[in-house]
């Protein structure tokens, strides 16, 4: 499925706006995704891509995306769920693409599209969600700070969930990124620990085996930013 009929024109320089382009898709029923692709038209031009799954009432909020289907960062690969896992996406539902777009210098034009592969609702055993950790009242990074140290929760879940994989993301001032998984009796461990991040290999880690986590549980993250001139990578 593609954004749209016709290519976008990223313009040769400038800020770009986040763009947000709406297909659909004409889904008759309720379909199960077990596996989504998103490659971009022009790769040099396109930061990020992420696709959401929204219906007719979440169509009409202002707020909200709609369920996450699938991501596009440069360094990552699509990954197919476990047998018997996968994505609702409601019957009616629109596709909704945002995608930000960095001009290099060179005037292009870019239709990114998404591929999904379809499960039989009969096999379907556990719907796939994606949650977030996000840091209450915005992120501030002081200046000049080499170790600036910032912490968030996801929410807790109200059942019993596996996590499947983690994605931790930052931007170039990005130092080192740490999932703690914690419970509602009050243990905590370390889930990933990235101790190097580096933007240019935005990544999706998969565990080995979907790690089991009790009503109640919830992620802790804590992610150090380097916003000094020691940090290359900082504009």
């Amino acid at each position: 499925v593609s954004m749209r009929d016709k290519p976008y024109d990223v313009p040769a320089s400038g800020t770009v706006r986040y763009q947000y382009f709406i297909v659909d898709p004409k889904l008759a029923e309720d379909k199960w995704v077990s596996a989504a692709e998103i490659q971009p038209g022009e790769r040099s031009v396109v930061h990020h891509v992420l696709v959401f799954a929204k219906t007719e009432s979440e169509m009409r909020k202002f707020d909200g995306e709609g369920a996450f289907l699938a991501a596009y960062v440069p360094g990552f690969l699509p990954q197919q769920y476990p047998t018997g896992m996968a994505k609702l996406v409601p019957a009616g539902s629109k596709l909704v693409f945002q995608v930000h777009y960095t001009p290099n210098g060179k005037a292009a034009k870019d239709t990114s599209r998404i591929g999904l592969l379809f499960a039989d609702e009969k096999s379907v055993t556990h719907a796939v969600m994606t949650s977030e950790a996000r840091k209450s009242g915005g992120l501030i990074i002081p200046p000049n700070a080499s170790d600036s140290q910032h912490e968030a929760n996801s929410p807790k879940s109200p059942v019993d969930v596996q996590i499947l994989n983690l994605m931790p993301h930052m931007h170039v001032r990005g130092k080192s990124f740490r999932y703690e998984l914690r419970t509602s009796d009050g243990r905590s461990e370390t889930v990933l620990d990235v101790p190097r991040y580096d933007f240019n290999w935005q990544t999706s880690y998969q565990l080995a085996e979907p790690l089991k986590v009790p009503a109640g549980g919830f992620m802790h993250v804590v992610a150090h930013y380097d916003n000094s001139q020691n940090n290359f990578n900082n504009p």
